[in-house]
């Protein structure tokens, strides 16, 4: 089941006091993923940017980019610096889901980041290039205390691994005990379907939200979804930053994610 980080005899005092910074005292944050632009189109607009930091959502998921040139915009919440990439939607499609590690730990460390984030493909057919990239990366920071959140996406996007209760779950328990703290990945059906994710995953487990949709009553109900069923947040983007008003449709999602007294 999902907790607010591992059990404290299993890390630093450094990283408990990253895991203050993304979650509340009720083991759950609300992330919006910004990170886009690094692998996908031309992302959040400054704009855009500016509302939803007017929203204060927990955490937000960062490039480089934002990290190094917008630190007062979000200085209140939780920043996590997205690592790998290396490819792009400019021309046909890669042969293969895999990314590449972009930036170290220290680096992330020099622009503020309270934890990292980085890319996992576990039944892909070249499975163990970002299995094993987690695996370094997640030792790396367990010396200087900084979490480790793993997108774990099973066979990848073209889902040659079908995105069952059983297999998602399966990806994200691996992710964990190659050493990620934190997994952001996809709800596998009905928000209900979440909780055998959260039952498997022996930390923080948060739903990604996926394409745009137009309704965003639909995200939010999403999001309390996924926590009724043992999440520990959302990790949402498109939704967010491609709605008309960022910083109300935050506010709503930390309304479903920690309460009606969540302002």
């Amino acid at each position: 089941m999902s907790t607010a980080g591992p059990p404290a005899s299993a890390v630093s005092a450094g990283k408990r006091r990253r895991f203050r910074h993304i979650f509340r005292a009720d083991g759950r944050a609300v992330f919006v993923a910004m990170d886009h632009p690094a692998y996908m189109g031309m992302g959040v607009a400054p704009s855009a940017a500016a509302a939803i930091a007017d929203g204060r959502p927990d955490a937000v998921l960062a490039t480089w980019h934002l990290a190094r040139t917008r630190p007062e915009a979000f200085a209140g919440a939780g920043l996590v610096l997205r690592v790998d990439g290396g490819i792009s939607d400019l021309g046909d499609p890669p042969a293969s889901d895999t990314t590449s590690l972009l930036y170290s730990a220290e680096q992330a460390m020099v622009v503020g980041a309270d934890a990292v984030v980085i890319m996992v493909f576990p039944g892909t057919p070249d499975e163990e290039r970002s299995l094993g990239r987690l695996a370094r990366l997640a030792a790396e920071c367990e010396l200087l205390g900084l979490p480790v959140m793993a997108e774990s996406i099973p066979g990848g996007w073209p889902r040659t691994v079908p995105w069952t209760a059983e297999n998602v779950s399966r990806g994200a328990r691996l992710a964990v005990e190659l050493g990620a703290d934190i997994v952001k990945t996809m709800c596998p059906g009905p928000p209900e379907e979440f909780a055998a994710v959260a039952e498997a995953c022996p930390a923080p487990v948060v739903a990604l939200g996926g394409p745009k949709v137009d309704d965003e009553d639909q995200v939010v109900a999403l999001a309390r979804g996924v926590v009724e069923a043992g999440g520990a947040g959302v990790a949402f983007g498109r939704n967010v930053w491609g709605s008309d008003d960022p910083a109300a449709l935050v506010g709503r999602l930390l309304e479903a994610v920690h309460g009606a007294e969540s302002a």
